[in-house]
C-alpha cells in the first residue's frame, strides 16, 4: 500500500472537484478521492479513512456544517483534519463549521500555493501527531510490562529496556553513549540454550520466527531461572529489535518434578516388584502351605520385598523432596559417593560387570540430580549401544575448583553428526514456542541435561574417532566435587 496522504474532497461543483484533485495530484504527492454530496463524503470518510478532509459548506441535502459536526461525533473519525472551503459570503457559516470543529479554511477562489502549504502543513502534522501518540502508547506498554522487555540496535546493542529488564538483567533504562552489548550484559548470570544463540542472532543465522532460551543456574540463594527470548523486528529504518524475555521458570519446574518423579519411581521400584509380585501370586494360586519349610521361605522373602518397597518409596520420597524443596537452605547439601550413584544406576541398566572405571573416586553434591542423569544415561547405553557386550568407560577428572568432568564412553558405532547435535535438545523445540513439555520420546536426556544446568553444570554429547563410539560428558559446577584420597586410584 502506498505511504502517501490520502485526501478526500467533499463539494457539488465539479469544476473545483477537478482543479483540487489535479493540485493535489501533480507531484503524486496525494492519493485523492471525491463525492459531489454529503452523504457519499461521510461514506468515504469511513471507507477510504482519509488523513484530511476538503470540505465544501454549502451544498445541497447534507450541508457541509453538517458533515463536519457528524465527523466529530464519530468515534473513530472525529481526529480526521477538517479544511472548509468557502465563498466571501459565507462567513457566518465558516465561523459556525470552525466552532464545529473544523481545522482550517480557504475562500474561494483559492491560490494553489495557499492551498498546497495548507495541505501539507496540516497533513504533515496530523502524521506527526499520530506518530507520536503511537510512540507514547509503545514507551507506556514497554515500561509497564511485568515481563523483561528491551529494544536493541542492528549490532545487538541496548537502546532502551524497562524497568522488569532492568530489575532481572541489571541493565540501565537506556543505554547512553557507551552502547552496552545486550548479549555481554545478560550473559553475565544467563547462559543461553543453544550456547551459540546469540551469536547466530548477530550473524544472521537464526532463521526469523526461530527464538531461544537463556537459563540462571540454581544458586543459594536463588532457585534456577529459565526464561524464552522471542524476537520482533520494529517498523521503520532503524533497524531496531523488540526482544521479549517470558519467565518459563515455572513451567519448568513441574516438567521436572513430574519427570524426576515419574524416573526414580521407574528406576527404583522395578526390582522389589520383580520379587514380591511373582511370589505373592503363586501364594494366591497355591492357597495356604502351613508348616511347609519352602512356603514360610516364600513368605519371608514376600515380607522382606514389602519392606523394600516400603522404603524405596520413602527414598524417593526424600529425593524428591531434595530436588524440589520450596525453602532454600543455606547449608550445603551433604556429599554423597559419586561410586555408588553410578553403580547403582549401571545396576539398573545391566552394565555394572562392564563398567571400567579411570580417575579418582569422588563424592559430589547433588547427588538426587546425578542418580536422575546416571539413570538416564546408562539406561540408554544399555538399550542403544554396545555397552551390555562391550562394556564401557567411566572416566572422572577433577579441577583445581572443585568442579569437574564425569566422561562416559561406549564403544561402537557412533551416531550421524546430526543425531549427535539432537541429542539432549528435544526439551527445546526452537521451530516453535518454548512451552517446557518433556516430548514423550522416551529418552529422558534433555531433562537429565536440564537437571545439571539448574545446579550449575551442563550435559554434552560427541562421537569419538579413535576409538569410536559416543562420548557422554557431565559438567559438575564449582564446589560440588571433593576427591576421596583415600580410596584415590
Amino acid at each position: 500500500m502506498s505511504d502517501r496522504s490520502r485526501i478526500l474532497v467533499i463539494d457539488d461543483d465539479l469544476s473545483v472537484r477537478l482543479r483540487l484533485s489535479e493540485l493535489l495530484t501533480a507531484n503524486g504527492d496525494f492519493n485523492v478521492a471525491e463525492a459531489d454530496n454529503g452523504t457519499d463524503g461521510l461514506r468515504l470518510v469511513s471507507e477510504f479513512s482519509p488523513d484530511l478532509v476538503l470540505l465544501d459548506l454549502m451544498m445541497p441535502g447534507i450541508s457541509g456544517l453538517e458533515v463536519c459536526t457528524r465527523v466529530r461525533q464519530d468515534p473513530v473519525a472525529r481526529e480526521v483534519p477538517i479544511i472548509v472551503l468557502s465563498a466571501a459570503d459565507e462567513s457566518d457559516a465558516m465561523i459556525a463549521a470552525l466552532d464545529a470543529g473544523a481545522d482550517d479554511y480557504l475562500r474561494k477562489p483559492f491560490s494553489s500555493a495557499e492551498l498546497r502549504a495548507k495541505v501539507r502543513t496540516i497533513t504533515r502534522l496530523n502524521r506527526f501527531r499520530g506518530l507520536a501518540g503511537e510512540r507514547d502508547r509503545f514507551r507506556w506498554l514497554l515500561d509497564h510490562s511485568l515481563e523483561p522487555l528491551v529494544i536493541v540496535d542492528g549490532d545487538g546493542r541496548l537502546v532502551r529496556a524497562n524497568a522488569r529488564a532492568q530489575e532481572v538483567f541489571g541493565l540501565p533504562a537506556e543505554s547512553g553513549a557507551e552502547k552496552l552489548e545486550l548479549a555481554a550484559a545478560v550473559s553475565r548470570h544467563f547462559r543461553a540454550d543453544p550456547p551459540d544463540a546469540w551469536e547466530a542472532w548477530r550473524e544472521g543465522r537464526l532463521p526469523d520466527g526461530t527464538g531461544f532460551a537463556i537459563y540462571q543456574p540454581e544458586t543459594p540463594q536463588v532457585a534456577p531461572r529459565w526464561f524464552e527470548v522471542e524476537r520482533q523486528a520494529l517498523e521503520g529504518t532503524t533497524k531496531q529489535t523488540l526482544l521479549k524475555f517470558t519467565n518459563r521458570s515455572g513451567w519448568v519446574r513441574r516438567e521436572l518434578e513430574t519427570f524426576t518423579f515419574q524416573s526414580l519411581i521407574a528406576h527404583k521400584i522395578r526390582t522389589p516388584l520383580n520379587g514380591l509380585g511373582p511370589i505373592l501370586s503363586f501364594l494366591e494360586e497355591c492357597g495356604s502351605f502351613e508348616g511347609d519349610p519352602e512356603v514360610s521361605e516364600m513368605l519371608r522373602l514376600a515380607r522382606k520385598s514389602a519392606e523394600r518397597l516400603e522404603e524405596t518409596l520413602l527414598s524417593i520420597l526424600r529425593h524428591h523432596e531434595a530436588v524440589f524443596q520450596p525453602e532454600r537452605s543455606q547449608t550445603p547439601a551433604p556429599l554423597q559417593s559419586l561410586a555408588e550413584i553410578a553403580q547403582a544406576a549401571a545396576q539398573s541398566a545391566g552394565l555394572a560387570a562392564g563398567l571400567v572405571w579411570t580417575g579418582p573416586r569422588c563424592s559430589v553434591a547433588h547427588a538426587a540430580v546425578l542418580e536422575v542423569v546416571f539413570n538416564e544415561l546408562l539406561g540408554n547405553y544399555g538399550k542403544f549401544s554396545e555397552a551390555p557386550r562391550l562394556g564401557m568407560n567411566l572416566a572422572v577428572r577433577a579441577g583445581a575448583d572443585g568442579g569437574g568432568e564425569i566422561r562416559l564412553f561406549a564403544p561402537g558405532v557412533g551416531l550421524p553428526p546430526d543425531v549427535v547435535a539432537q541429542l539432549g535438545r528435544p526439551f527445546w523445540q526452537l521451530e516453535g514456542r518454548f512451552s517446557g513439555e518433556v516430548p514423550g520420546m522416551g529418552l529422558g536426556l534433555a531433562t537429565a541435561r536440564m537437571l545439571l544446568r539448574n545446579v550449575g553444570g551442563d550435559l554434552t554429547f560427541a562421537n569419538s574417532a579413535e576409538p569410536s563410539g559416543l562420548v557422554s560428558t557431565l559438567f559438575l559446577p564449582a564446589g560440588s566435587l571433593q576427591v576421596d584420597l583415600v580410596h584415590a586410584l
